[in-house]
């Protein structure tokens, strides 16, 4: 399809859903039993989660960045893939101070976001970059991967990541504590010791390009 009859088409289709999907969204977390499972940013359904978005055909239509239609501690867990790379650092700011103030005492949070000193490492590695996990995988996707400059140029340029923040561990960190958690931990992409976030993840085979975290409300 012609990239600006997409772009029109994609607009109508979000015109026309966003409404909708915003009243869906409000029943489906109003019907959930209490402590609910929330997904922030998912694009399929999973048994026992609300899984919400944004996009423009999403069922279930919600702003992360803005106050969630939910009771103070009514969620146990809440899970976002590749989700706060796309939000300016106040907007993931809200986000997490929304999540904080909606899990109950013991709930935890995931997110899953690009580890930009894991792609900064690449790259200082050299010509070794290109073979890389990370470098196979945004091939696959049809980007450009040449040189070990692009392994660092991607995390950060592409996929409209240079309009949000980026993250390390260490910055990710910080940033939870602010909002009031704690117990900030790394995990493998793939691996956590609660069941709840078992095979949630979908980017596993970029080797450590992501960065998996978890903190404790």
């Amino acid at each position: 399809m012609n990239p600006t009859v997409y772009r029109a088409v994609r607009a109508t289709v979000r015109t026309v859903n966003t409404p909708i999907a915003k009243v869906r969204a409000r029943r489906a977390l109003g019907e959930a039993s209490r402590p609910l499972k929330l997904e922030i940013g998912g694009l399929v359904p999973r048994p026992g989660w609300v899984v919400t978005n944004v996009n423009a055909v999403t069922r279930n239509y919600l702003d992360a960045t803005r106050t969630w239609p939910l009771e103070d501690g009514s969620v146990s867990h809440v899970y976002s893939d590749n989700v706060i790379e796309h939000l300016p650092l106040e907007a993931t700011r809200a986000m997490l101070a929304e999540a904080y103030r909606c899990l109950q005492p013991g709930g935890v949070i995931r997110l899953i976001t690009p580890d930009v000193r894991a792609h900064v490492e690449m790259y200082l590695s050299g010509q070794p970059a290109l073979d890389d996990a990370a470098a196979t995988h945004y091939r696959e996707l049809g980007l450009v991967v040449e040189h070990p400059i692009d392994v660092l140029r991607i995390p950060i340029g592409a996929f409209g990541h240079h309009e949000g923040y980026v993250f390390d561990f260490e910055t990710l960190k910080v940033e939870l504590e602010k909002a009031g958690f704690s117990d900030v931990v790394r995990t493998p992409t793939g691996s956590s010791d609660r069941p709840e976030f078992a095979g949630l993840d979908q980017r596993t085979s970029e080797g450590g390009a992501q960065l998996a975290v978890e903190a404790v409300r």
